[in-house]
């Protein structure tokens, strides 16, 4: 073999930026192996949870300081895995010639101890978290690239509750229809394509106060695609903040709609995500919304999540503050959902609290829970916090929780979200009252 053969090999198989084996050497010793014994063996892929983070903060030839000493930590190893590679950005591949999953189990987790420890990245100290994709030779694959596909796909469903994720052709195929989604969405989000529903927010009489603004996606492809289902891809995969800009203009562009056609426009709250909140233009761009279409922040309700006050405290207050003090109703949704920090009530500027349906559902079978709500709700009253029963579907718990002295309600039982022309129609036959079972005038 001549000398420039030799250096093309090298480069062929060689990451030009690391310098460590690539996947195509890697996949080629793979079927060498499969090749040569009959006993199967895993495929792992390792990479950093914070791999993303890094390439922004330090640049990917920096943060390639990372893979390259987990290669060596690796290699070093006298009891590591058998052939290391580079594949793939941030990603380190091995094998694992353990007989069954107790074993393999067994090993991982020293493994992951070995990448775990501090790097030096820059002079600076860092400590990384590893994650695993695994497959099995053959069970999975009966070639080295689609044994090595399978454990990047398994990777991408790893996180720091389940570091180690073996492959399964059922989640990968979820995985696949959410990715598919996620495209779909992001398309339908640059077409603003997503459409807007109003629920009335009312009083005990079902007269209407508010409105809570919901987005809805008729996918052309998809056809109606459920809140529950393409909200979280939204939140996942980055696109939530284009969900919520696109859900306050269309809102402002209503409200500016209904004034000129002689409607005064009860307040609508907007759901704001902890995304949303964490943004550095939130307000700015917030604002500019309300301009573009000559709405005032006193018709805008914001409705935050417990999460996105806890996330980061400090910043909340100063952010609540601020928005009062343009003139923004601030609410807290969902409250008794997960482990809702009663204490922090007072600490927070809230004007409204949202009681969840999971808090309302019981308050007619349970005493104890009946008694929960109303100590919440005598608390909400001294702290001069107003108290939104959600989800009431039946007249009882309209009853017991206006007893209590709830002014608002919101649920099925007077009214599903319905589409702006719905609204509008009902409202100019009807009035503002929403009657139990009331049957809504079609626009």
């Amino acid at each position: 073999m001549t000398a420039m053969e030799e250096e093309n090999k090298r480069l062929r198989y060689r990451d030009t930026q690391t310098q460590l084996p690539n996947r195509d050497w890697f996949e080629l010793q793979c079927n060498r192996l499969i090749a040569k014994y009959r006993k199967g063996f895993y495929v792992v892929v390792a990479q950093s949870a914070n791999n993303d983070y890094l390439n922004i903060k330090f640049g990917n030839h920096n943060s390639q300081t990372i893979t390259q000493t987990a290669f060596k930590r690796l290699r070093n190893d006298i009891e590591g895995p058998l052939l290391c590679a580079h594949i793939g950005p941030g990603k380190i591949a091995f094998i694992l010639g353990s007989p069954n999953e107790n074993d393999l189990y067994s090993a991982l987790p020293k493994i992951k101890h070995i990448l775990d420890k501090d790097y030096n990245l820059l002079g600076i100290k860092s400590s990384q978290s590893f994650l695993f994709g695994i497959a099995h030779c053959p069970e999975h694959g009966d070639s080295s690239e689609k044994v090595v596909a399978h454990a990047v796909e398994a990777l991408k469903l790893a996180n720091t509750n389940e570091v180690f994720s073996l492959y399964n052709e059922t989640n990968s195929q979820s995985f696949l229809e959410k990715y598919e989604i996620s495209m779909l969405l992001d398309e339908a989000l640059q077409q603003g394509e997503l459409s807007v529903h109003y629920q009335p927010k009312v009083t005990n009489t079902g007269k209407c106060i508010g409105l809570e603004a919901l987005s809805r996606w008729n996918s052309p492809i998809l056809g109606s695609v459920s809140p529950a289902i393409f909200i979280p891809i939204a939140e996942e995969y980055r696109m939530i903040s284009r969900l919520t800009d696109l859900v306050v203009q269309k809102v402002c562009s209503q409200i500016n709609q209904w004034t000129q056609q002689g409607f005064n426009c009860v307040p609508v709250a907007i759901n704001i995500s902890l995304i949303d909140f964490s943004q550095s233009d939130f307000i700015s761009k917030l604002v500019k919304h309300l301009a573009d279409f000559a709405v005032s922040p006193n018709q805008i309700e914001l409705e935050l999540t417990e999460t996105s006050l806890e996330a980061n405290q400090a910043h909340s207050l100063i952010l609540m503050k601020t928005l009062q003090s343009w003139g923004f109703t601030i609410s807290v949704d969902d409250f008794g959902v997960g482990y809702s920090n009663i204490a922090r009530l007072a600490d927070y500027p809230i004007n409204k609290l949202k009681l969840d349906r999971s808090l309302i559902s019981q308050i007619t079978t349970s005493d104890r829970q009946q008694s929960l709500v109303r100590a919440i709700h005598n608390m909400c009253e001294e702290l001069s916090i107003k108290c939104v029963s959600e989800g009431v579907e039946t007249a009882e718990q309209v009853r017991i929780m206006a007893d209590m002295g709830c002014k608002e309600f919101q649920g099925f039982y007077f009214s599903k979200p319905i589409t702006p022309e719905q609204f509008f129609a009902h409202v100019s036959q009807k009035g503002l009252i929403f009657e139990h079972q009331d049957t809504l005038i079609k626009a």
